[in-house]
């Protein structure tokens, strides 16, 4: 079973519904833009755009067209991947202006998948249909070749975790019965850190407590793995086509792509949370009508436990407009009015706003157009 989640930045929560069409078209990894509060997503498909995500987990193009289709890692004020994916080309877009600042390509690669950055601001990236490892400077735009294997050594590299606190990298092989290998970051010896009977990897992220997890395009889900590779790994949560795992901090959460769904997901760590089959029982958005409205809409929602339930209204920059619900409410099914005013009483501008339902951290969201 597979439950879709998207997140916002600023709260806790699990949008259960979109507000929008995806911008997704095979979407491969997701970063987290800090500086700028947004997520920015690649895409395999529609000449590779980037997709940014903000606060209220709308979507919007970043760079059109950018050919930034696989891994992705920003470093500083730029974002960092691989091109076309059919060569050695590496791009780089200013996070503020979305400018084209860096276009490289390595010779003679057939293929580079993940992105990690060491604490010097070094790249790593894999070549994921060989079996080499690069490093680039991204300040001078050099590049050469960190590690070279052989045979089932370091086999269709893909998924790369740098771990300065053991010395070393870890690597995932993107082929059946994957070797999790680690490469020591001193001297350049590959070595593995388990064997398995999975059906793929392609990605790995490693969360607080020192858990991994790897998810890969011909698993069922996600699997997570002891700190210290003991034991069978269990399949932490249930999905199909699951690309690229990132590990948010913030959240102590993983955020990751559906690539044939054309979605995203994250689903929170924190034991404290409820479970996951719950969360997509708390509460749903049922009706908004009319929408679009010039004077009152209403907008129906379920809740099937008692829960303290908060309802807002935000504009399409986050900023809130008004609460229109803030209490404990009991099980049922709940119809809540709003004027088009803000928390003042005044009337607010034509435009599209959101509905947010919050209910136990978890956060539904539905779009609603004043047009007066």
């Amino acid at each position: 079973m597979k439950t879709v989640f998207t997140i916002s930045l600023l709260i806790l929560g699990v949008f259960l519904s979109k507000a929008q069409d995806t911008l997704l078209i095979y979407p491969q990894k997701i970063v987290i833009d800090k500086a700028h509060n947004r997520y920015l997503v690649s895409n395999f498909g529609s000449l590779g755009d980037l997709v940014k995500i903000d606060s209220l987990g709308i979507q919007r193009y970043f760079v059109e067209n950018a050919h930034m289709n696989d891994g992705m890692q920003i470093v500083e004020d730029t974002v960092y991947g691989s091109g076309d994916g059919s060569d050695g080309s590496v791009l780089g877009y200013d996070l503020n202006s979305g400018e084209l600042v860096m276009d490289i390509n390595i010779a003679g690669v057939n293929h580079l998948s993940s992105f990690v950055v060491d604490s010097m601001g070094i790249l790593y990236t894999s070549e994921r249909f060989g079996n080499r490892i690069f490093k680039i400077n991204p300040k001078t735009q050099e590049y050469w070749v960190w590690v070279e294997g052989e045979g089932n050594e370091l086999h269709w590299p893909n998924g790369l975790l740098y771990e300065p606190e053991y010395n070393r990298m870890l690597v995932c092989q993107d082929v059946s019965n994957p070797k999790i290998n680690a490469i020591n970051l001193t001297d350049s010896t590959i070595y593995t850190i388990t064997s398995t009977n999975l059906a793929g990897s392609d990605g790995i992220a490693k969360d607080m407590e020192g858990n991994y997890y790897i998810t890969g395009y011909e698993l069922p889900g996600i699997y997570k793995f002891s700190p210290d590779f003991s034991g069978d790994p269990e399949l932490f949560f249930e999905g199909d086509k699951i690309i690229y795992p990132t590990y948010n901090e913030d959240h102590n959460s993983l955020l990751f792509t559906y690539y044939d769904d054309k979605d995203w997901g994250e689903i929170f760590l924190d034991s404290t949370l409820i479970s996951l089959p719950e969360i997509a029982k708390s509460a749903t958005i049922e009706k908004i009508y009319p929408n679009p409205f010039s004077d009152n809409t209403t907008i129906n929602f379920n809740l099937n436990n008692r829960s303290n339930t908060k309802l807002e209204v935000f504009d399409t920059l986050g900023k809130r407009i008004n609460i229109l619900v803030d209490e404990t409410k009991q099980p049922g099914t709940y119809t809540v009015s709003w004027n088009g005013k803000n928390n003042s009483g005044k009337q607010v501008s034509n435009g599209t706003y959101y509905f947010k339902l919050t209910v136990k951290r978890n956060t539904a969201t539905r779009s609603v157009i004043l047009q007066r």
